[in-house]
């Protein structure tokens, strides 16, 4: 009982944690991302030049990015939810789990499971959005302007 008291306050503060992990860097990056596309369309166009379709694609990739971290940071949070309310279940419970109570137990795992590999997919989805966007600005930059 002990050892699930503590895993559900764990649970309760991965709620929290989740949404400070790597998904800052991600949406740090990607919003200077954004920022760089415009300040380069500004400039381009202050210049009469051309404005590349790689920038307009890159930001759009930035954007993206920041989008699918946003679905994945309330997809984590869901996650977590489910899972404290496993072990609050269990919990109230205690050591004699009828029937009816491992089957509410067993559908929090089950919600909890699926909403954390939609996290992980959203989570992989967001980096490769801003990678994409990295690359594009950086072949741009690089070879172009």
């Amino acid at each position: 009982m002990k050892k699930l008291k503590e895993r559900q306050k764990l649970s309760w503060q991965g709620m929290f944690y989740s949404i400070q992990r790597i998904d800052l860097l991600i949406v740090t990056i990607s919003g200077a991302g954004i920022y760089l596309c415009l300040e380069t369309m500004k400039f381009l166009s202050e210049n009469n030049q051309c404005i590349s379709s790689l920038i307009r694609i890159s930001g759009a990739m930035f954007l993206f990015g920041i989008i699918i971290n946003f679905l994945s940071q309330l997809f984590g949070f869901k996650s977590n939810e489910q899972d404290f309310l496993m072990c609050q279940a269990k919990i109230d419970s205690g050591s004699k789990i009828s029937n009816e109570e491992q089957d509410e137990i067993d559908t929090y795992d089950r919600k909890s499971d699926v909403y954390s590999k939609w996290t992980n997919r959203f989570n992989y989805l967001s980096m490769g959005f801003m990678f994409v966007g990295l690359i594009l600005i950086m072949t741009y930059f690089l070879f172009i302007f």
